[in-house]
């Protein structure tokens, strides 16, 4: 049976001693963004070398030794990985020029904007039990960080990829999984039928005659936000009150963006309960966004994140989940 990949998003809570190794990682490996992208740029501009992945990823062993005490002390995959993205960014530059598109040269990451995240592949699942009743993701070169897992992972999940984000002053690990696919949708008729209009008030408008109006967290959470930034743009840059400012902007944002995270998961959740299928318009949320005078708002209803949540839900539950020509459909 082919499998699916799943990933699964849990909160982690480092220890003192552990959060010096997780940001020396960030840091090292910023570096080494900045060093293997230099390297690029002056082999094509001096002599018109093209240095690919492969070419760096031989060298990575001698830049490990020159700097024992720096990017010697991570481990080799996760700075293999941080070259493969590097590489990804180099071939999605040149795709999108070639496809016409105006595609933006991978950027040096600044103190401002340094690495926020890295990835490993474990050889086995990097859960274990820990003491008592708190479980501890295994991480190379850093040890067992506790981890809280709220909703457990399937009993056949094989996990992957394992990645360590941090999202202002807190921690997350992303855990990639494969899981079998389900069967596929039975061929009869479906029993429960609904097609969603996607909007900005309300939210969205069921066939059904429902409507799903805003969140009235995130318009609180929304405002706290603004108050936030306009109290930032009246500090002045560097200073400490403008750094203490910056990082509680900066949680603000997190915040919204697990509120809108949390809103889209109840509302895909309940229509792939209630509804076996479930009929959207077939619209870009991308294109609409871009010269739209409500950009802002058709981010905040989240329009990108429900179709793909209501998507891979339904498949899970041998459900089905369309697209539909979008010319009529408000009015229909």
């Amino acid at each position: 049976m082919v499998a699916a990949r799943r990933t699964f998003e849990y909160r982690l809570y480092p220890f003192a001693d552990q959060l010096p190794c997780l940001y020396h990682h960030l840091s090292e490996l910023s570096f080494l963004w900045n060093y293997a992208l230099g390297r690029r740029v002056d082999a094509w501009r001096k002599e018109h070398r093209t240095e690919t992945y492969l070419d760096q990823q031989n060298l990575l062993k001698a830049w490990r030794a020159f700097d024992s005490g720096g990017l010697g002390k991570l481990s080799f995959a996760v700075e293999m990985d941080a070259l493969q993205r590097l590489d990804l960014a180099y071939r999605a530059l040149f795709r999108r020029h070639g496809a016409g598109e105006r595609p933006g040269f991978p950027r040096f990451r600044s103190a401002r904007h340094p690495t926020t995240s890295f990835t490993f592949y474990p050889r086995r699942n990097p859960v274990d039990p820990g003491r008592g009743r708190t479980e501890r993701l295994a991480v190379p070169r850093i040890g067992a960080i506790p981890i809280r897992i709220h909703r457990p992972l399937p009993a056949d999940a094989v996990v992957k990829s394992v990645t360590v984000r941090q999202e202002g002053d807190q921690w997350y690990v992303i855990l990639s999984a494969e899981l079998p696919d389900p069967p596929p949708p039975p061929p009869t008729r479906p029993e429960h039928p609904v097609g969603i209009d996607l909007g900005v008030n309300p939210v969205a408008t069921l066939s059904n005659g429902e409507r799903i109006a805003p969140s009235p967290l995130q318009r609180e959470s929304e405002r706290k936000l603004q108050r936030a930034q306009r109290t930032l743009a009246r500090r002045k840059k560097g200073s400490q009150r403008y750094g203490r400012q910056r990082r509680k902007v900066a949680r603000l944002h997190a915040r919204l963006r697990r509120q809108r995270r949390w809103r889209s998961h109840q509302l895909s959740t309940e229509w792939v309960r209630r509804f076996d299928l479930v009929a959207f318009e077939d619209l870009d949320a991308s294109e609409l966004i871009e010269g739209n005078r409500l950009a802002k708002r058709i981010t905040e209803a989240g329009w990108g994140m429900l179709r793909p949540l209501t998507t891979y839900k339904a498949a899970a539950r041998s459900q089905r989940c369309v697209l539909v020509p979008s010319r009529g459909t408000t009015q229909l």
